[in-house]
């Protein structure tokens, strides 16, 4: 399975963030993990339109709101109050 990176972030609190993009399911991945207690939570959607000068303006879009929920309840869960 060929996956590559389309971005990546960690947050002041150490939380990681990525969005990879699946070659082999024409999907992409989100991905969001805490250190400390091991945390992570993911979720994949299809892609809108072919990554062939970067991720489109519509997936991107999709990948930051996906990623935002995801660290929210990673957050939650390590006792962080949602914001």
């Amino acid at each position: 399975m060929s996956k590559t990176i389309m971005w990546a972030e960690t947050d002041a609190r150490g939380v990681e963030t990525e969005c990879l993009f699946n070659e082999d399911s024409r999907t992409y991945e989100v991905m969001v993990c805490a250190k400390g207690p091991w945390l992570c939570r993911s979720e994949s959607f299809p892609v809108e339109a072919e990554p062939v000068r970067g991720m489109a303006d519509v997936d991107h879009l999709r990948s930051i709101q996906i990623a935002g929920r995801l660290a929210a309840d990673v957050r939650h869960s390590l006792g962080t109050p949602r914001t």
